[in-house]
């Protein structure tokens, strides 16, 4: 009897111990298997993306997890470290994933509700609601692989996603900008919430926005022919549309491309109504040119200046912000008129 009780006991004690190691082999594999998070082709991902269903009364997803061969497994996990990678470093999950197949091209028009804010101290940056309910762009190539354009592409019409992308290449690559913000330091990272609601190709838009952009082109051509009445300096016009009036002329020397370029300026609606100005703030204004840091009017009419010119240029909306509202001071189909002194070009 007391040899019984010892083989139960010794039986027991195996037994145990092989729960125990299987237990620890399966967190290891567990581990390895996060260790070699890797890169899903975009049609697995898609595949995938379709079957991603969870309840936030749970707090738990199952969590895909590619490893080094390839292969897909699901991990328990919760929903915010729930993130595909992409093979140039974008790191996104769909929160919630429409039946539409279609995804956004080069060229097309994304209606969209977005933000995007700072990774560490969770600092909002931008938000389209303050645009407007009716926020759209048009879809850029990518500037850089890893860039924001490319992330847009991944998602299809109707999704909602939480998309992080390296936040210097946004600032130098996406939005072209010369400097970037002093808080933002190499490795940081922006992460972006859009809901993507519509998509139009370039035509669609052009096409259901016809009409409207004509009657607003007609009703700009009547406003400048007024404007231009009373004045008395000097006009050229240049191709793409800019009225350009010399007040006073300089002799010093013409910007090109890659110029660093010194301003002072007054921004007015063509009705007169000033928004913006450097000599309010006693504090000139500097661009590079090329680099995309202002809108392609005012970008052209510097160009179009040698250093000590005084100029009036009045700037047509498809050269300024278009069809779009900019903040909340500048609507849609603006007109702009800049007085504009060239104070140096280096």
């Amino acid at each position: 009897m007391r040899n019984y009780r010892f083989a139960i006991l010794l039986y027991s004690l195996v037994v145990m111990l092989v729960v125990a190691s299987c237990r620890d082999k399966k967190d290891k594999n567990n581990e390895e298997k996060e260790k070699n998070n890797v890169v899903a082709t975009q049609e697995e991902a898609d595949s995938l993306l379709a079957q991603w269903n969870y309840s936030n009364d749970s707090g738990q997803v199952s969590m895909i997890v590619f490893g080094e061969n390839g292969q897909a497994d699901y991990v328990v996990d919760r929903p915010e470290n729930v993130f595909l990678k992409t093979a140039t470093g974008i790191e996104y999950k769909v929160v919630k994933a429409s039946k539409s197949k279609r995804t956004p091209k080069v060229g097309d028009v994304m209606y969209m509700n977005m933000t995007y804010r700072t990774e560490k101290n969770d600092s909002l940056l931008f938000a389209s609601s303050d645009l407007g309910e009716d926020f759209r762009m048009r879809l850029a190539a990518p500037s850089d692989k890893g860039c924001i354009e490319e992330a847009f592409m991944l998602l299809h019409e109707g999704d909602s996603a939480v998309i992080k992308v390296d936040a210097i290449k946004f600032f130098v690559k996406s939005q072209g900008k010369a400097s970037i913000p002093a808080y933002i330091k190499k490795g940081d990272r922006l992460v972006f919430n859009v809901k993507m609601k519509k998509i139009l190709s370039g035509m669609d838009y052009a096409s259901a926005n016809k009409e409207l952009y004509q009657k607003r082109l007609d009703e700009e051509n009547s406003l400048i022919n007024r404007f231009l009445i009373n004045m008395n300096y000097p006009l050229r016009k240049t191709d793409s549309g800019l009225h350009i009036l010399t007040i006073n002329k300089g002799a010093g020397k013409k910007p090109s491309v890659g110029s660093t370029v010194k301003i002072d300026y007054t921004a007015a609606f063509i009705d007169g109504s000033v928004f913006d100005s450097t000599l309010e703030r006693s504090e000139p204004f500097s661009f590079v040119i090329g680099k995309k840091e202002v809108i392609v009017g005012l970008e052209e009419a510097v160009m179009n200046m040698q250093v000590g010119d005084h100029c009036l240029v009045i700037i047509p909306f498809r050269l300024a912000y278009g069809d779009q509202k900019y903040g909340n001071v500048i609507p849609p189909f603006s007109t702009l008129v800049f007085e504009i002194e060239l104070l140096d070009a280096k």
